[in-house]
């Protein structure tokens, strides 16, 4: 007598699937949205050097997948939350402050990454000004919508947990900077035969052991400037110096908020900073709208 066959597991869904993925890696929940966002910006750029008309249009597209796949993780992502601190309101309008200064004191270098406005120096929106207007102005709202809503939170999630937590120290960080080499196609072969490489390869992985082990207020010299260069990189030359102010305060806040001395109750995650990045981003789009300077879009 044959025994009975055990029963077919039920097909998943595809967003099933996808939640079954991000649920394996500690890093896929916090680091996903934000690349999302990153390669529909680089692509949207392009698209609308060419068709500006199509700027609202990508945008909402932007949008929607990012908020889409930000409400799929956000059980796997516990500091994601938007508890409201008194910290928020003065550090928002001292970073704004910072922010354009700093700008007007470096200067615009012109160099226009992922999306940062067109290569002839005109923002799209603006391109739309003349012929379309209520287009911009539809372009217009839709991006206060992605800056003061959607941006701070894929962002301070990738930056201010991701990257400040999983670069915690230098030595284990250059140990998976060596892993992360070894893994490169051609290179690979080559650095994981390296003493450095073999005796990298006999550890854990480093940056994943070090965004577990290390809980959220703890922060160190190295995290705080780690994490910075990584959120500078993202945007032009011109606001590295403001993006450098926002980063320590914005890491000296997830330590305050987060710190041990609180009840575990009144710990904020990341809450207060998600406001305040939330907050700079809307001022500095009503800033734009006042003095007509695009760069800050």
């Amino acid at each position: 007598m044959h025994a009975p066959e055990p029963p077919t597991p039920p097909m998943l869904s595809k967003a099933q699937a996808l939640d079954q993925w991000m649920a394996a890696d500690p890093w896929r929940p916090r680091v996903i949205p934000f690349f999302v966002w990153i390669l529909a910006m680089f692509f949207g750029g392009f698209l609308t050097d060419l068709e500006p008309h199509l700027q609202p249009f990508w945008y909402t597209l932007q949008c929607v997948a990012t908020v889409w796949l930000l409400w799929r993780v956000r059980k796997l992502v516990p500091e994601m939350n938007l508890r409201f601190h008194w910290t928020v309101v003065p550090s928002a309008v001292l970073l704004v402050v910072a922010w354009v200064w700093l700008g007007a004191v470096i200067g615009d270098l012109d160099v226009r990454p992922f999306g940062h406005g067109s290569s002839t120096g005109t923002h799209p929106i603006q391109k739309l000004g003349d012929t379309h207007p209520a287009w911009m102005w539809a372009s217009m709202v839709l991006r206060l919508i992605g800056m003061a809503l959607i941006v701070p939170v894929f962002e301070e999630v990738f930056i201010r947990s991701a990257m400040l937590r999983g670069l915690h120290r230098w030595r284990p960080t250059k140990t998976g900077l060596i892993q992360f080499a070894c893994d490169l196609p051609s290179l690979g072969d080559w650095a994981a035969n390296t003493a450095a490489g073999k005796k990298a390869l006999a550890q854990p992985p480093a940056f994943t052991k070090q965004l577990v082990e290390t809980p959220l207020y703890k922060i160190t010299v190295f995290s705080v400037c780690a994490s910075t260069a990584v959120f500078a990189i993202s945007h032009v030359p011109r606001d590295w110096a403001g993006c450098v102010a926002c980063g320590v305060v914005w890491c000296l806040m997830v330590w305050w908020t987060n710190r041990p001395s609180l009840p575990e109750a009144k710990r904020a995650g990341l809450g207060p900073v998600i406001w305040s990045h939330g907050l700079v981003n809307a001022l500095l789009w009503g800033y734009t709208l006042y003095q007509g300077d695009w760069r800050f879009l």
